[in-house]
């Protein structure tokens, strides 16, 4: 299995590399491993978990939440359930 760089999987998600970093120093999406310079390294999975990061603070979630639904992805149907009901609502 080949790691990615932190730059390779800012590319493949459509992220900066600034943000790629935010979020893995927050433990939303931790690296795999480190390069023996000390540099990030991330799995593969790392692209989706990613993906669904920005997908949930773009409907406005706040990063325990996401922390928790990115680790439990199960959990995150009663927050998307009140989400959509409060959209609803509005």
């Amino acid at each position: 299995m080949e790691l990615l760089s932190i730059g390779e999987l800012a590319r493949r998600t459509g992220l900066t590399v600034k943000t790629v970093r935010f979020y893995a120093d927050r433990g939303i999406v931790p690296p795999a491993d480190r390069s023996p310079a000390g540099y990030r390294r991330y799995h593969p999975d790392a692209v989706a978990r990613l993906e669904l990061v920005r997908t949930l603070r773009d409907l406005g979630l706040d990063l325990g939440t996401i922390r928790r639904g990115a680790d439990a992805p199960e959990s995150l149907a009663p927050v998307l359930g009140w989400f959509l009901a409060a959209l609803r609502s509005h």
